[in-house]
């Protein structure tokens, strides 16, 4: 392992590289999945709500076991968790290269995600851990500058891979990244980091337990409302189960001498806007990534990676924007460059409702150019701001959140999103499988199909709208609630 303790300021940019490595891989994998997933869905024969589990499955894990994951990195050490994460992704990507049927493949994102919730519970943390405070927003910039990276990258190779090689070739090549990403961290990150393992506190295992069911129950409640509907017994009992659950996590936490977050941080109106705010823009962000792809592809009829090409605007402009508007912040404050985030988020979302079985490429160039920016934007400051009231040696936990909110966002707004397409396919008289495009001959149905589901993604964007707005009006009204805020550091 490098020696670099006579010199912090080399140590934080080397740290930066072998954590650049492996985030790149990892948004490289799931944007690479996304593109790939109407060419899973032909392979297996599977339609829209069913291969959305190649997704929702991996989000699914990845949401239960942030919390978990980043308290325990905070007690034990964070290297040993991430590397150890960086193995787990690895065997995962190579057990979805082999797999033979619908099942295995989900098999292997559920492995991944598992991998990738030790990842993200640690990444972050090694990072600003590595970069002083007074540089916090730069360095979360810069991480996230490696996602819009590994989002544009990762979209053009994975759009290159699926279409000239077929969809297996994208976890091929993420075993070999994840595996260079893990000699790296290996020799370069610091055992336990710049900060100590909490060797006197002890893992609240009930808590892990309540909080994975609260997350997982409610998350597949929602997934399955837009098949067994929002009122049947399982959707209903799922959203039962995730308030006991919830209830109990809540018991726990105070009654714990170690809890696995400290719960009166929600009464700093800080950390309480950012995370709601962060949850409701993702929630609505969500439906962009996941819709996309299938409006190119199949409404459009363009190749996995014409939708890569249409799709670069936004990784590219969120790279440019993060690191730039995270310095922004660290001079200025958090609350402008938020806001003005929003606004390109919900400026993109609104674009995106006037859609149409004949809208141009340039109008999806625009919507992922000011989707990329909001993104981009947004982020650095609405991090920066969370990590603020916290002590270096909770970062784990705390960044853990940060993962956790986004990835329940996503998940939550991708079963959303698809519960309204399927609802206005279904109401037209279609069923919600662009797949059936390639048996149907008849110019006039392929052509109401396409009508069909473009209007599902209308309907579904301008529900995204309105959320946009209400976290908007959320991060200027909501800094004002006079909470009894805990001490800030």
């Amino acid at each position: 392992m490098l020696n670099f303790s006579k010199n912090q300021n080399v140590y934080k940019w080397w740290v930066y590289s072998s954590i650049s490595v492996v985030i790149f891989v990892q948004v490289g994998d799931q944007t690479g999945t996304n593109i790939a997933m109407p060419s899973m869905s032909a392979e297996f024969n599977a339609d829209i709500p069913t291969v959305q589990w190649v997704y929702l499955l991996y989000t699914l894990c990845i949401s239960s076991l942030l919390l978990p994951m980043g308290r325990f990195s905070d007690i034990f050490g964070r290297k040993s968790v991430y590397c150890s994460g960086l193995v787990v992704f690895v065997i995962g990507g190579i057990v979805a290269t082999v797999s033979q049927n619908f099942p295995m493949l989900l098999i292997a994102r559920a492995i991944q995600g598992i991998a990738v919730s030790m990842i993200l519970a640690n990444g972050m943390a090694l990072l600003v851990e590595a970069f002083p405070k007074s540089e916090r927003g730069l360095a979360l910039g810069l991480y996230l500058s490696v996602i819009g990276m590994g989002g544009l990258l990762g979209t053009l190779l994975s759009g290159y891979l699926v279409s000239e090689y077929g969809w297996r070739s994208l976890y091929m090549a993420s075993v070999l990244v994840s595996s260079a990403g893990l000699f790296l961290s290996l020799f370069v990150i610091q055992k336990n980091s710049l900060v100590k393992p909490m060797v006197n506190s002890k893992f609240d295992w009930y808590g892990a337990i309540f909080s994975a069911a609260t997350l997982s129950s409610f998350l597949l409640a929602m997934t399955f409302s837009h098949t067994l509907g929002w009122g049947s017994l399982p959707v209903l009992s799922g959203f039962l189960i995730s308030v006991i659950c919830l209830i109990l996590f809540v018991w726990r936490e105070r009654a714990f001498d170690y809890p696995m977050i400290d719960l009166s941080l929600f009464k700093n109106p800080i950390f309480f806007v950012g995370t709601l705010g962060r949850f409701l823009t993702f929630l609505a962000g969500s439906s962009v990534f996941f819709l996309m792809p299938f409006y190119i592809i199949q409404v459009m009829d363009l190749s996995p990676f014409r939708a890569a090409v249409l799709s670069a605007p936004m990784p590219i402009m969120m790279t440019l924007t993060s690191p730039f508007s995270g310095k922004i912040s660290d001079k200025f404050g958090t609350k402008w460059p938020t806001l003005f985030g929003l606004f390109c988020w919900g400026f993109a979302i609104f674009i995106s409702t006037t859609l149409t079985v004949n809208s141009t490429q340039l109008m999806v160039l625009v919507i992922h150019f000011f989707a990329g920016a909001g993104n981009g934007i947004f982020q650095s400051p609405n991090q920066s701001s969370i990590v603020s009231v916290v002590s270096s040696e909770k970062y784990g936990v705390v960044t853990s959140v940060i993962s956790m909110v986004r990835t329940a966002g996503n998940l939550t707004g991708t079963a959303v999103a698809t519960s309204v397409v399927l609802l206005t396919m279904s109401s037209m008289g279609f069923q919600p499988n662009l797949s059936i495009l390639e048996s149907v001959s008849d110019p006039q149905k392929i052509s109401e199909i396409r009508f069909a589901f473009t209007e599902g993604i209308s309907r579904a964007f301008t529900l995204a709208t309105a959320i946009v707005v209400i976290s908007f009006s959320l991060n200027i009204f909501g800094r004002n609630i006079k909470f009894v805020s805990p001490k800030t550091n």
